[in-house]
């Protein structure tokens, strides 16, 4: 039994090879998509990942495990680098940073309200 994704024939379970073909398929779509002012990224993945799961749910949940760790895996060993982005920034601010901000609020605070109005 053969189904098709995108132009891609898929066996029943599929094979790795196809399914890493296909994640390589959507990522250089998702690249050239990106320079196109009329397609909504959002959008466009949404109806990918629609696809994938149509294909997925008659898939046994074995298969279907195995399909996703290898769809994503491609996708992330295909994924640029940010360096404008590094994944160290996405931890957030560190509390230290939070009560040194909230510190130097207090003393200009003090020094320009506080201080006149008790004066």
């Amino acid at each position: 039994m053969n189904k098709i994704i995108d132009g891609f024939n898929f066996d029943v379970p599929p094979t790795e090879s196809q399914i890493v073909a296909l994640a390589q398929y959507h990522r250089k779509q998702l690249d050239d998509a990106i320079f196109h002012q009329e397609i909504h990224l959002g959008d466009f993945c949404l109806a990918q990942r629609k696809r994938i799961y149509d294909y997925t749910r008659n898939l046994e949940p074995l298969q279907k495990a195995g399909f996703y760790r290898v769809y994503d895996g491609e996708l992330r060993r295909l994924a640029d680098d940010d360096d404008l982005h590094p994944v160290h920034a996405e931890a957030g601010v560190s509390i230290f940073a939070v009560f040194l901000a909230l510190a130097i609020i207090a003393l200009i605070l003090y020094f320009a309200v506080i201080r006149s109005i008790l004066s």
